[in-house]
C-alpha cells in the first residue's frame, strides 16, 4: 500500500458519519473484523481518551457543535484530523477530566512525522473501550477496540450513554482530505487477544504472498 504524503495547504475538517451503536457497543460501520492485516497498521498506537458523561461534543474545531437535544438517542460519530501545530491550536475541548492532558497530547505531537486522528463516539456508560489498533490508507481509516466493563466501583446506569473522544497518534504525516471511508470494530476480549489475531492474519497473508 503506497505511503500518503501531506498537502501543506490542508485545513482541519470534521466529517460526520452515522451508524454507531448504543449501549451494546458491538455494531460498527466496519465490514472487516478484525481489520484486514495488510497495509498501514499500528498496533497499540499512542492515544489519549476523554470521557464525557453528557451526550455532547467533547472535541471540536471552530464553533462548538450544537447537540441534537430533540433526539432521544444521538447516533453519530465525529471524525477530526489534526495535521499541524496550527490546527492543533484550533482544537477545543469540553470541560471534562483530562482535557489539559489531551491538549498536551496534541501540542507534543511531531506533525512532520505523525497525524492525530480523533474519533468521537457514544458508548454505554458501564463500558470502556480500549484502542487496540488503527489502520489507514489513502482513502480509508479503521480502528479496532476491545470492549470491557468499567471498574466495579464506577457508578453507572445501563441505559445511560457517555461520549468517548479518542485522540490517536498515527505515525505518518499524511493528507486526510482523500479519506472517504471510516470503520470501527469492537471485540469483547482484550487488546492482546485482538492484536494477536491481527498478527496471525498478517503472517498468513505474508506466507500466502510468498508462496505465489
Amino acid at each position: 500500500m503506497p505511503s500518503i504524503t501531506r498537502r501543506r495547504a490542508l485545513s482541519g475538517a470534521v466529517a460526520l458519519l452515522t451508524g454507531f451503536a448504543g449501549c451494546s457497543g458491538e455494531s460498527s460501520s466496519s465490514s472487516s473484523y478484525p481489520p484486514d492485516p495488510t497495509g498501514n497498521i499500528e498496533l497499540n498506537p499512542e492515544s489519549y481518551t476523554l470521557r464525557n458523561s453528557e451526550r455532547a461534543p467533547t472535541v471540536w474545531t471552530g464553533e462548538r457543535p450544537t447537540p441534537h437535544e430533540d433526539e432521544e438517542r444521538v447516533h453519530r460519530r465525529h471524525h477530526l484530523f489534526v495535521t499541524s501545530a496550527d490546527e492543533a491550536a484550533a482544537v477545543a475541548f469540553a470541560d471534562v477530566d483530562g482535557a489539559a492532558d489531551a491538549r498536551e497530547f496534541l501540542d507534543t505531537t511531531d506533525y512532520d512525522a505523525a497525524t492525530v486522528y480523533v474519533e468521537q463516539q457514544q458508548v454505554g456508560a458501564c463500558f470502556a473501550s480500549d484502542l487496540c489498533s488503527v489502520q489507514w490508507s489513502d482513502s480509508d481509516i479503521q480502528t479496532n477496540y476491545a470492549r470491557r466493563y468499567r471498574d466495579a466501583d464506577v457508578r453507572c446506569e445501563t441505559d445511560d450513554e457517555d461520549v468517548l473522544a479518542v485522540l490517536i497518534r498515527i505515525p505518518e504525516a499524511f493528507d486526510p482530505s482523500d479519506v472517504s471511508s471510516y470503520g470501527s470494530s469492537r471485540g469483547s476480549g482484550t487488546c492482546e487477544r485482538e492484536n494477536e489475531r491481527i498478527r496471525r492474519r498478517r503472517n498468513a497473508s505474508d506466507d500466502a504472498g510468498g508462496a505465489r
